[in-house]
C-alpha cells in the first residue's frame, strides 16, 4: 500500500515539476530564412549536370528568366558559335547563379 502511494506521489510531483518547468509566453522559434542567408556559399563553378543537358533552358525551369534570355541572345547574335560555351557557362555557373537569385529574391535592396 505504502509503494503505491509513493508510486502516486511521484508521479503527480513529476507531472508538476514539468508543468512547472515549461515556458511561459510566447517562444520564438528559429528564422526560417536564417538558412537561406547564412550558408556557406557553394564551391566556385560546381557542376550541375542539369544545367549541362538544357542550358538556358534550365535556367528557365529554375525561374532565372534574364540569365535565360542572356544566354539565348548570345547564340542567337553568334549565330551558334558561342553555343558550346554558352552551355559550358551554364553547367559550371548554374547552382551560384540560383543562390544569388534566391538571396535576392528576400532582400529589399
Amino acid at each position: 500500500m505504502v509503494s503505491r502511494l509513493r508510486g502516486l506521489w511521484q508521479a503527480i510531483s513529476g507531472a508538476v515539476r514539468k508543468l512547472l518547468e515549461t515556458p511561459v509566453g510566447i517562444t520564438r522559434s528559429d528564422d526560417p530564412l536564417a538558412t537561406l542567408y547564412h550558408q556557406p556559399l557553394p564551391p566556385r563553378l560546381k557542376w550541375n549536370w542539369w544545367a549541362l543537358l538544357f542550358g538556358p533552358f534550365w535556367y528557365v525551369g529554375q525561374g532565372l528568366w534574364i540569365h535565360a534570355i542572356i544566354l539565348l541572345a548570345i547564340i542567337v547574335l553568334s549565330g551558334g558559335l558561342l553555343l558550346p560555351f554558352v552551355w559550358l557557362y551554364a553547367a559550371l555557373k548554374a547552382n551560384e547563379d540560383l543562390l544569388e537569385f534566391r538571396i535576392a529574391r528576400r532582400s529589399f535592396y
